[in-house]
């Protein structure tokens, strides 16, 4: 998969002059804020008192936790020492060093126990107080700064344990500094999961604060109307996160539990709003995990760990099965026997939403039982721009792509500019077998095509069925521009399943980790297998197969049938 499957043939106004505009919007903000006015600015009188509220719940590593001890931090796959000053460290992995700043590590510490353990965590925090006064990219960041003051607050009486006394005064001073910066920003949050973590910081600072100064009194009531005004727009009806990326869908019904926890740690009333969401959210999570417990890898996504998804559905208190359908968040679900397609049937998300959203529209992954068998590539958590960017491509997802063009166009840096829409589907079932029709437009612009996908699902879970239409939109022929253009139908296997092509080239066979064999067929395109990549669980990038479906586009487009067949024996 080459950087040549990003389109050639960009429509005037499109990435090449998105880009300018985000990043000179960034560039004119972050001036302001590393100016010496905006570090006066976020001066002023510090709150009164500090309550400590609601005890951070969420387990520790403790892997982690002996790797800090002796002087290495250990973020997203990533080790490097904390010595020297690793604040400011040239050259550092950007994703290192907001794992640094997001001091999520002080869980690994607190379950780790010991004296040096809080010393440790405590001389983190008061040197992170010195070193880190004044606005910085990467420190005061949206979701570090969120996360970070989360956990300074939730671990007080952890770091409070070894300080000294005039520790909590620094403390205070520095929390009250991030609450008014956080202030500024929440106005510049989107919905979905991003702005949740802002509102949950808020609320979270808000609640710390609160105890006998009846000004952070009615501002802990504002924040806490703004939530439940916030909330149907973050959490759809159906529980769908308006990010429709099912990592998001994890973290929002976390931060949604964190945030009812502190409203009843600091005895103050949670709007109806957010226990609703609450009950939303969890089905709808459920909705989204393959039969190994992990997540799709939709707009983003990695499986994420099944344990950790496990306690968070467990502490929501909703035990509501995953619903059939998710028809504002326009993900499919069919299952039968041990067999569950997913597909993701829906328009991309809007602006501000779409920054990790993938070109993957009616994208489909496959599993049996607790195998995988195929699915999406997955998203790229590396250094490398242009893997991330070429992660988010058509191409990396198992759906039709035409001409190496991806069907919503990419903004390399995060983003999309005129996104598939007209994007339609219908769900159906009878006799216990289940099928799908779908569509969406987004090759109408360059190809007058319109992608059509059909798929059927046996009522034993053996047999899944395809059929994927290339046609001309609104009933006109495809554009003389279309006519002989190659075209791709990619399944993306799971790095477990091997897979062999038949002499006649006509068939594949697959082999699960079970021993389980599926048979391929197909017709109207020639099948190929060819190398791919899985980005699955977040942190490393592992080889695989994926059978492509490629032919050309006749003045009719093209009609190509599939099926994955379970083989007996």
């Amino acid at each position: 998969m080459s950087k040549s499957a990003a389109s050639s043939e960009t429509p005037e106004g499109g990435a090449a002059a998105g880009i300018p505009v985000r990043q000179l919007g960034q560039a004119a903000r972050e001036v302001w804020y590393r100016s010496p006015l905006y570090s006066l600015s976020l001066g002023g009188r510090p709150p009164a008192a500090f309550l400590a509220v609601a005890p951070d719940p969420w387990p520790g590593d403790a892997a982690r936790a002996e790797a800090l001890l002796s002087g290495r931090l250990m973020v997203a796959g990533r080790t490097a020492n904390l010595a020297p000053d690793p604040w400011h460290r040239p050259g550092a992995d950007p994703l290192w060093l907001a794992g640094l700043h997001a001091f999520d590590w002080l869980r690994d510490l607190r379950d780790h126990g010991g004296t040096d353990g809080a010393r440790l965590a405590l001389r983190g925090v008061e040197d992170w107080v010195a070193a880190n006064r004044s606005w910085s990219p990467i420190a005061w960041r949206d979701d570090v700064l969120a996360a970070r003051v989360v956990n300074w607050v939730r671990h007080y009486d952890f770091l409070a344990a070894e300080a000294p006394s005039d520790f909590t005064a620094r403390f205070v001073d520095s929390l009250a500094r991030q609450r008014r910066h956080l202030e500024r920003r929440l106005g510049q949050a989107a919905n979905g999961a991003h702005g949740l973590a802002l509102l949950k910081a808020a609320i979270v600072l808000d609640a710390a604060f609160v105890r006998g100064d009846q000004n952070r009194e009615r501002r802990l009531a504002r924040t806490t109307t703004r939530l439940a005004a916030a909330l149907p727009r973050i959490v759809l009806p159906d529980g769908t996160v308006a990010d429709r990326n099912p990592q998001a869908q994890l973290a929002a019904l976390r931060d949604l539990i964190d945030i009812r926890s502190v409203l009843v740690s600091a005895e103050r009333p949670a709007p109806a709003a957010l226990q609703d969401a609450i009950d939303r959210a969890a089905p709808m999570l459920r909705f989204l995990r393959h039969g190994d417990g992990g997540l799709a890898l939709f707009n983003g996504a990695d499986a994420g760990d099944p344990a950790a998804i496990d306690l968070v559905l467990a502490r929501s208190g909703n035990g509501a099965r995953a619903p059939a359908d998710a028809p504002q968040g326009a993900f499919v679900r069919l299952a039968a026997g041990p067999a569950l397609v997913l597909i993701d049937a829906g328009a991309p998300p809007g602006k501000g939403l779409d920054l990790e959203t993938h070109a993957g529209t009616l994208s489909v992954e496959f599993s049996v039982g607790a195998e995988r068998v195929f699915g999406n590539c997955g998203a790229y958590a590396g250094l490398s721009d242009d893997w991330r960017y070429m992660m988010r491509y058509t191409a990396a997802h198992a759906t039709a792509i035409i001409a190496d063009t991806n069907s919503s166009e990419l903004i390399q840096g995060g983003g999309l500019e005129y996104p598939a829409s007209n994007v339609h589907a219908t769900r159906a079932e009878q006799d216990g077998a289940t099928w799908l029709e779908a569509s969406h437009d987004g090759y109408r612009s360059l190809f007058g095509v319109t992608h059509k996908r059909r798929l059927w699902l046996a009522a034993d879970g053996a047999d899944l069925r395809g059929e994927d239409m290339l046609v001309g939109s609104d009933g006109k022929p495809v554009k003389p521009a279309a006519s002989g253009r190659k075209f791709a139908i990619r399944f993306h296997l799971h790095p477990d399943v091997k897979a062999s092509l038949a002499q006649s080239g006509a068939s594949a066979l697959l082999r699960l980790p079970s021993g389980q064999g599926w048979k391929v067929r197909a017709s109207g395109a020639t099948m190929t297998l060819a190398e791919s990549v899985w980005l699955g669980d977040g942190h490393r990038t592992r080889r695989t197969a994926q059978i492509a479906l490629v032919g050309g586009l006749g003045p009719d487009g093209a009609k190509v049938k599939w099926a994955f067949t379970k083989v007996e024996g």
